[in-house]
């Protein structure tokens, strides 16, 4: 689970502490890993928030990872861990090297989702929710633009899943059953080119804009 958090106009990758949630990408889709994702998504889209930096890993691949407890900033402040845990959407992840300070609070909220046998704790099946992703395949991508060209109503309500730049972005459309990529109509943004570092600057200020705007 991750939250991103803009610093001096920089991104920072947070995961949450000491917890564990089920995958839900373009390579596993894992029991409730959809809800779990649109959870943290609803709870923490386009809010302000509190991280409280714990502790950092570093992979094989030797790609540091930050871990975080992160809190809404209003008047509750509510843990976001603790509520995924709470909705059993998520699990408790004890490593006695790197524990979160907030451990008795999870370990109370994973509790309540256990005794009520919620989500990942009950023995129901889980939904199935898959969605097409168009931007993955050409010849569906331009079927479905045929197949909309045709329609009277075009009018339609999505959730930015991803910016691929300060221009163009990924789009569900939960009432299509798909993802779609969508680009601005009659703007274009500089392109990422890592050879032109000036070209490179006005492309990220382009992509942390549009991010600012749409997250």
């Amino acid at each position: 689970m991750t939250i991103e958090r803009d610093v001096d106009f920089k991104l920072l990758r947070v995961f949450l502490s000491s917890i564990k949630a089920p995958k839900h990408n373009h390579d596993v889709q894992e029991d409730f890993g959809w809800e779990s994702k649109e959870s943290l998504r609803k709870l923490a889209i386009g809010k302000k928030v509190r991280c409280v930096i714990e502790y950092t890993k570093t992979t094989e691949n030797k790609i540091q990872m930050t871990f975080a407890s992160v809190f809404l900033a209003n008047k509750q402040e509510k843990n976001l861990a603790a509520k995924q845990l709470e909705r059993g959407l998520a699990r408790s992840s004890l490593n006695k090297e790197h524990l979160s300070r907030f451990l008795e609070d999870l370990l109370s909220s994973e509790k309540k989702a256990i005794e009520a046998k919620l989500c990942i704790h009950s023995k129901r099946e889980p939904p199935k929710i898959v969605f097409n992703d168009l931007t993955q395949d050409v010849k569906l991508a331009k079927a479905y633009e045929q197949m909309l060209s045709k329609r009277t109503d075009r009018k339609f309500t999505g959730v930015v899943e991803y910016c691929f730049s300060g221009m163009r972005f990924k789009i569900r459309l939960e009432s299509e059953n798909c993802q779609i990529a969508l680009n601005l109509l009659g703007v274009a943004t500089t392109k990422a080119d890592k050879n032109q570092p000036a070209l490179m600057e006005y492309a990220n200020d382009a992509l942390a804009f549009a991010k600012e705007h749409l997250f």
